[in-house]
């Protein structure tokens, strides 16, 4: 299968299309990376410009006819800080899908950090001992610390070369100090602390010796840290001489320094001093500079959906679907046993739904998220758990997948199913999937206030017309089977069989 990667960031843009072969061998078939600077004015207007706008449109019609003319099959498209925080930023997305049909998602800083910890720790050989990476963009930068190939701590911070360009340095050379009044860098140094050290010491992230950096600036620095000095990496005491050196420089002046890059002349004082705080912040000494990042993560991610053909990913993000839900107030504790019931039911039912094993995931992800929307108003909260769901960054999904455990949430206490509007409405295996997961998901909220599900459940008992529901007296009452007698009518209208339910 061909897969062309687009990571629309901030300063640029990148799109890769590669080949994946048998046993997930990868071969690049096209490379390519456009400094459209998307970001611009962003951090300050809080609003995309224009003509940032039109260029990202251009290089994206771009993308798509390259894409025709190598026969990629599938195309992915993620967008990071600059639209993240642009409040406009659904009307560039709008016109690069009536243009060109490629969706971008904008995922999140945390995801954005996995991914790129996931891309590097998949085609690096990791030094010895916990070490970080460090990947500063435009608009973001993601820390992660790890040890040998295990992400330990993960965070993305609103730090990047063109935030801080924009509203601290402005110009070359910045303002410098007077009159007791501090200059741009010591106040935008001050500004990265106040924002780097608060989570890396309430949460005692450990100090490291070494980093990996990813991404332009930190490679541009790099460069020119090795033509200057001639070192093999990126130390410490080198970096702090290049930003004392290029404190005081004008453009011209810049442009002069060996290895510099024209098209990062702009924001490279910035980037070096944001990494030369990440350096002091993790109490590292030296970087250690690798050309993977953001994109092979993301690559990274669909060989391993390829290689599980029409599986989904959600199940390496469990984790991550509980934590969103305790962001909505849920109980995690209560959430696993209803997981655990949604389980027990899938796989006791196999004989009635006859669904493949990969679509259980998606009745477990509806089990975690269908009451989110309570924190927006109880009165018909599962229209709101069906909002928070498809407006959400559901972790590497499709958009067709959150748009099916959104609407497993949105009638999973009952009523007529109407299926008018979602995207997946003209695909028979979908739709018959979700009305049997809605079938069992109805049951399992009948449940819900069952502890100790694999005692609770004693048995379900498959007979031609019927399915029995045996439930434990111990350690049920009659008031669940009072709530699955009310919630049975779609599960006996789905599988042609009666419901019924005794305690024993």
């Amino acid at each position: 299968m061909r897969i062309g990667v687009i990571d629309l960031g901030t300063n640029s843009v990148r799109f890769d299309i590669h080949q994946i072969g048998p046993a997930g061998r990868i071969k690049e078939l096209h490379r390519e990376k456009l400094m459209i600077r998307l970001g611009q004015g962003v951090f300050t207007d809080g609003k995309l410009d224009k003509n940032a706008m039109r260029r990202a449109l251009q290089a994206f019609i771009s993308f798509q006819r390259t894409a025709a003319k190598l026969h990629s099959k599938k195309m992915v498209a993620f967008a990071t800080s600059a639209l993240r925080e642009a409040s406009d930023s659904s009307k560039l997305l709008s016109l690069i899908k009536a243009r060109t049909g490629i969706e971008v998602r904008v995922i999140s800083g945390e995801e954005e950090a996995r991914l790129i910890a996931m891309g590097i720790l998949a085609n690096e050989e990791p030094p010895k001992g916990t070490f970080a990476l460090v990947d500063i963009g435009g608009g973001s930068t993601e820390i992660s610390i790890c040890r040998n190939r295990e992400i330990l701590k993960c965070a993305s911070f609103a730090l990047g070369t063109a935030r801080l360009q924009q509203v601290f340095l402005k110009g070359s050379p910045p303002r410098q100090p007077s009159k007791g009044k501090p200059g741009a860098i010591q106040q935008m140094r001050q500004y990265i602390k106040s924002v780097l050290l608060p989570k890396l010491i309430a949460e005692d992230w450990p100090e490291v010796d070494e980093i990996i950096g990813s991404s332009g600036t930190v490679k541009a620095l790099g460069k020119i840290i090795r033509k200057t000095s001639g070192g093999k990496n990126l130390d410490r005491g080198e970096l702090r001489k290049l930003v004392e050196q290029m404190s005081t420089m004008t453009t011209t002046q810049l442009l002069g320094v060996s290895g510099m890059e024209a098209k990062r002349v702009d924001m490279i004082l910035a980037g070096a001093i944001l990494l030369e705080e990440c350096l002091d912040a993790l109490g590292a000494s030296k970087v250690i500079t690798t050309d993977y990042s953001l994109r092979d993560g993301i690559l990274n991610e669909q060989i391993q959906l390829y290689q599980k053909q029409d599986s989904s990913h959600l199940a390496t993000h469990l984790p991550e679907l509980y934590s969103k839900a305790a962001r909505f107030g849920l109980k995690e504790a209560e959430i696993r046993q209803a997981v655990l019931t949604a389980e027990i039911l899938f796989e006791k039912l196999k004989r009635v739904h006859k669904l493949r094993p990969q679509w259980s995931i998606y009745l477990t992800a509806a089990t975690i998220l269908r009451d989110t929307g309570e924190a927006i108003a109880p009165y018909q909260h599962p229209m709101h758990s069906h909002y928070v769901v498809t407006h959400s960054d559901l972790l590497s999904v499709e958009k067709w997948e959150a748009e099916f455990i959104g609407q497993l949430c949105l009638w999973h206490e009952g009523g007529k199913v109407d299926l008018k509007e979602v995207s997946f409405r003209h695909d028979k295996t979908k739709k018959q999937a979700l009305l049997k997961l809605l079938s069992i998901l109805r049951i399992v909220d009948a449940l819900e206030g069952v502890r100790k599900p694999k005692e609770a459940l004693r048995s379900v008992r498959v007979q031609r017309g019927e399915v029995k529901l045996i439930l434990s007296e111990r350690v049920t009452t009659d008031l669940e089977v009072l709530r699955v007698d009310q919630k049975k009518n779609l599960f006996e209208e789905v599988f042609g069989r009666a419901l019924t339910t005794r305690r024993s």
